[in-house]
């Protein structure tokens, strides 16, 4: 994590507009403190990387009901999903989408889960739930972006048959490293990193996009930065990091 506030302290400070996101599956893994706070490490820690929105995944909503809406109480970014409910009442357990005044535009911002949920969570379609909270935002946003833990081949039809998303950050299993870009819609698809057991976030997915005044994606460049020991640590947030784990 030390490596990661670097790298994203040096891009915040290269863009005036900058937004820091997630596409899910960041709150547990399968490795301590994060499973042994069922997340609550996580959430200090994007909470101090000044993350601006995640999508829950589906071992986000493993947690169950009850801890889940512990962790997104703390959290101070947006905790998003449009497709995943709570199976007594069948309400959504988390705001669908944030719109936000951004560089000259309303850009909206829409969670999407994949997987099976829990015992009192229900995952709904997701392409249905896109198309839904897409024709919703119309007529509010200039932009959308869809944080996506769906799975690829999920993404790559909501990119073909929902036109108005310029931009999918795709999670889970199955992404490809490589951009693409559906060539009805012009919609993009974008993947950072695919965990495996015992190791994760070793890489930051930077991108840097240009709009027309209509919200049009006209142009991008995308890279995926390895955290490796060539970025220096940041001080601050090793010494919050040791401390973490002395305890």
């Amino acid at each position: 994590m030390a490596r990661r506030a670097t790298a994203i302290a040096d891009a915040k400070a290269r863009s005036e507009s900058f937004l820091l996101l997630d596409a899910g599956d960041s709150l547990t893994g399968d490795m301590d403190p994060a499973r042994k706070t069922q997340g609550k490490i996580s959430v200090e820690v994007m909470n101090r990387l000044r993350y601006d929105a995640m999508a829950l995944g589906p071992q986000d909503l493993a947690l169950g009901l009850t801890v889940l809406r512990q962790r997104m109480a703390e959290a101070d970014f947006a905790v998003l999903s449009a497709n995943a409910v709570a199976t007594e009442s069948g309400q959504l357990i988390a705001s669908p989408y944030l719109i936000r005044e951004f560089a000259g535009y309303r850009i909206a911002i829409v969670g999407l889960s994949g997987g099976k949920g829990s015992p009192d969570i229900t995952v709904q379609d997701p392409l249905a739930s896109a198309q839904k909270a897409v024709a919703e935002l119309r007529p509010q946003a200039d932009i959308v972006i869809l944080l996506s833990h769906a799975g690829q081949g999920i993404d790559r039809q909501i990119a073909a048959s929902v036109p108005g998303i310029a931009i999918i950050i795709s999670g889970g299993s199955g992404a490809r490293p490589a951009p693409t870009q559906d060539q009805d819609t012009g919609t993009l698809i974008l993947h950072a990193d695919e965990p495996f057991p015992g190791h994760a976030g070793r890489l930051l997915g930077i991108g840097t996009f240009t709009f027309d005044q209509q919200g049009k994606l006209l142009s991008y460049e995308w890279r995926r930065l390895s955290l490796g020991p060539e970025i220096a640590d940041d001080p601050d947030m090793a010494a919050w990091v040791k401390e973490q784990l002395a305890r």
